[in-house]
């Protein structure tokens, strides 16, 4: 296989990787949020420490972002440089990359960040 299919192969499997990340820490916010639903006055006392769980989100949003126009330029480029190689194996292997992208992509886009953070900002008013 090319060199160049190879860093595209690399380069996807890096943002997917990044992509179960994030996931992985929206999750676990979801998680703490059903804690401190219990108990709402400890997230007044973690956003005067600094750990507030708004910070963490506004953070995670910038990487979302970050991680989706990522998706989106190697998608491209993908499409750019597709028409160079020759054998069938290099270019199913792009097309299977770049159709990767659009579900990695997809499924970034669905991670709703913004609806997380009103529910830690709804524990506050309870």
């Amino acid at each position: 296989m090319d060199i160049t299919v190879k860093k595209f192969v690399l380069r996807y499997e890096t943002l997917a990787n990044k992509a179960i990340k994030l996931n992985q820490s929206y999750l676990c916010l979801l998680n703490i949020y059903q804690e401190l639903n219990f108990a709402p006055d400890l997230v007044s006392e973690l956003d005067k420490s600094g750990n507030s769980p708004s910070k963490v989100i506004i953070s995670m949003q910038k990487d979302q972002k970050v991680i989706q126009n990522n998706f989106t330029h190697l998608a491209g480029l993908i499409a750019k440089f597709q028409s160079y190689f020759t054998t069938n194996a290099e270019v199913e292997q792009l097309k299977a990359i770049a159709h990767d992208c659009q579900i990695m992509s997809n499924f970034i886009q669905s991670i709703n960040l913004a609806d997380l953070q009103q529910m830690f900002i709804k524990i506050n008013y309870l």
